[in-house]
């Protein structure tokens, strides 16, 4: 989303005189000097500070101890031994010219006025120097700024070119929309397999596993389930439920919750129950199987697996139709896709775009590109520029297209 800041030629051009008016005033003080005012006037502040904060302490001891007195002694000989290798440094400095002559004086002045006691005099002297600083801090922010303002402009930029390159890309763009629309079609209609598949396993979850088994025509899991009993297993267990119905009447579920039976619990049931083991147990994979369909992987259509669909195109009325149509779009189904998938890349894109006018953002660029100019310029001046700011174009656009 573009920044809702506005920027106007005014505003950056009243910043760049400022900032430009600071450098001036720094070069005319010279860049060497006024760094060495700086560090020194840091150096004499911290001076001062200490040794006002020792004479307070010296006044408001009440008959100190000789130690606390000796203590207070050596700190003022350490500071008064400071002081003067400030002066040798600021006269070493007026020689090397690093120092003018004015700031020197000045340096001098303020730390005869210490040596002598009187601090708040000193510090009256020293405001000249917080004046530098204070141009420091005003020259460095204003720097800053500039800095931050040409970021966010940068930023802008790329995000409008961005945009602009994005609709250069979707205006070339070549979508055969025949097989985007086929792609989308293979799609409804393998979820509508999807749904005759969950009948399906539904209808095998809860029919009886005699009639599962005796009615291959409706219920082909020999062609589905790799588990499923060989002709001789078939038979025996076929037989096997047919002289206890109780358990042929059972799902492949229920069927199941007698495989943790023991083998007592079991005889009140089925008192073969070795036959039981060998005709239904040996086959507790393929029961098993059955009672899962609903969460493994079986079953599960897509448009290259034709073995299961050719497999559900049997399960209910009307399915046959569906796996043809999808048979029929599965032969170019890669080609389709990958038009779908443009489609929909460039249709989302649209819609990201769609409040975003392209003449709007041409503008933008232009007022962009003039408040970088703006900014890069030595000599900043209002004009008739000062009547738009950033993005003032592609506002008014984006109100006259509400």
């Amino acid at each position: 989303m573009i920044v809702t800041r506005m920027f106007s030629v005014e505003e950056l051009s009243d910043l760049k005189r400022s900032y430009k008016r600071l450098a001036d005033e720094i070069d005319r003080i010279g860049k060497g000097r006024f760094e060495s005012a700086l560090r020194l006037s840091g150096k004499l502040k911290d001076l001062m500070a200490e040794i006002e904060e020792t004479n307070e302490r010296e006044k408001s001891l009440y008959n100190p101890a000789m130690i606390t007195r000796m203590k207070i002694a050596k700190r003022g000989f350490e500071l008064s031994k400071s002081l003067r290798e400030f002066e040798i440094e600021v006269a070493a400095g007026f020689e090397k010219g690093e120092v003018s002559e004015d700031a020197g004086k000045r340096f001098m002045s303020i730390t005869k006025l210490i040596k002598v006691g009187n601090i708040q005099k000193a510090k009256d002297e020293f405001r000249y120097f917080e004046k530098i600083n204070e141009l420091d801090r005003d020259y460095k922010a204003a720097g800053e700024e500039i800095q931050d303002k040409e970021k966010q402009l940068r930023r802008e930029q790329v995000r409008v070119e961005k945009m602009l390159a994005e609709m250069a890309e979707i205006e070339k763009s070549a979508i055969d929309t025949g097989k985007a629309i086929r792609y989308e079609e293979l799609s409804k209609e393998l979820e509508e397999i999807q749904e005759v598949r969950k009948r399906y396993v539904h209808s095998v979850l809860t029919t009886p596993v005699a009639e599962l088994l005796g009615n291959p025509q409706r219920y082909p899991l020999k062609e589905a389930i790799s588990s499923y009993p060989a002709k001789e297993q078939l038979d025996e267990l076929v037989g096997f439920l047919s002289e206890y119905p109780d358990f042929g009447k059972c799902d492949a579920g229920q069927l199941c919750g007698f495989f943790g039976y023991s083998e007592k619990k079991l005889s009140h049931i089925c008192p073969e129950t070795t036959r039981f083991k060998k005709a239904v147990l040996g086959n507790r994979e393929f029961f098993e199987t059955i009672s899962s369909l609903d969460k493994n992987a079986s079953l599960i259509t897509n448009a290259e697996d034709q073995k299961i669909l050719d497999l559900i195109a049997g399960m209910e009325e009307g399915a046959e139709e569906i796996v043809g149509r999808i048979a029929v779009i599965s032969k170019e189904k890669d080609a389709c896709r990958e038009e779908y998938e443009k489609n929909e890349r460039i249709r989302k894109k649209r819609e990201e775009l769609s409040g975003y006018p392209k003449d709007g953002l041409e503008a933008e660029l232009k007022d962009i590109a003039r408040l970088l100019d703006v900014l890069h310029s030595d000599n900043p001046k209002t004009g008739d520029e000062n009547r738009g700011g950033l993005f003032s174009i592609f506002g008014r656009l984006l109100k006259k297209g509400a």
